[in-house]
């Protein structure tokens, strides 16, 4: 697609206001723009959650109701714990370090994603070309639903609001199996075509291997249940994530009253960026303190 632009930022306009008042708002405060030690022990108790569920599956013995509860309270600890470190550092703001950063993205890769990617595609498609049909790759993740009025509309549409609440809770699997190999095989995300290091394709195998590794060869080994059994408290587990992300990952952008935008024929936008970012984008409880703190501030 021709190269997108957005009309300057006016001086002393909206944008370069909020910028302006924020850094002052830190700056005043000597504040670091950084992650601070609240959210340090956030991200230390989700993680830590998460794994200590994980131990506690490994060595289980009781009524499977009670197993297959513990599998779906991994999977909140786990898109708790993604939630509060990936995004920020995709962001490169969770710590001043650039190298943390990059470490802390790749956890990841620990839950079964690939940090790599998502940094890739958040920053150069999403971030960047917030709702723009064909080049915001997150409105095109799949044909089963149709996210934006400019996408092609397929029969099975007209029912999408029917299947739609059995699949969205189906979001983060999708995003493991599918999602991640789909997008490394894509020739163009956002204005960019992609150029992906071999190094990349390796750390996402070996990464994808080792998550199927530890999440159901190793419980199948140690525990005295059938494959079936452990494989359905994989699935909570999913669904424990999936319905997290549903709430907290789609309603930015994706919601009623969204606005989807497409560019004139020269690929003009008719707004600057830092406007068309509130244009485009939704809050929820944005007074809610609890909310806003194990979001890590996704509902803004």
């Amino acid at each position: 697609m021709s190269r997108i632009k957005f009309k300057p930022e006016p001086e002393n306009g909206f944008y370069s206001t909020l910028k302006l008042r924020v850094e002052t708002y830190f700056k005043d405060r000597d504040l670091s723009r950084y992650a601070n030690t609240q959210a340090i022990i956030k991200s230390g108790v989700f993680v830590s959650g998460f794994i200590t569920i994980y131990l506690i599956i490994l060595f289980y013995e009781g009524p499977l109701l009670m197993f297959f509860g513990y599998w779906f309270l991994m999977g909140i600890f786990i898109i708790f714990s993604a939630m509060s470190i990936v995004h920020d550092a995709a962001h490169g703001v969770y710590s001043s370090k650039k190298w943390l950063n990059q470490v802390l993205l790749r956890f990841t890769n620990l839950v079964g994603g690939d940090g790599y990617m998502y940094k890739f595609k958040h920053v150069i498609s999403h971030h960047r070309y917030t709702n723009i049909h064909g080049l915001d790759i997150d409105l095109e993740q799949t044909s089963l639903v149709k996210v934006t009025p400019h996408t092609k509309t397929l029969k099975r549409h007209k029912y999408q609001d029917k299947y739609m609440k059995l699949l969205y809770p189906l979001y983060i699997i999708f995003w493991i199996l599918v999602r991640d190999f789909k997008y490394y095989q894509m020739r163009e995300i956002g204005t960019i075509k992609p150029a992906h290091a071999t190094i990349h394709w390796i750390i996402l195998i070996i990464s994808k291997l080792f998550y199927v590794f530890y999440m159901l060869v190793i419980p199948f080994l140690v525990l005295p249940y059938n494959f079936l059994i452990i494989l359905t408290g994989f699935f909570c587990m999913q669904i424990g994530s999936g319905i997290v992300a549903m709430f907290a990952l789609l309603s930015n952008h994706v919601v009623e009253d969204s606005l989807f935008v497409i560019p004139d024929k020269n690929g003009n936008i008719d707004c600057s960026w830092g406007e068309h970012q509130m244009r485009t984008t939704d809050d929820y409880s944005p007074d809610s303190k609890l909310i806003s703190f194990i979001f890590s501030g996704l509902n803004h």
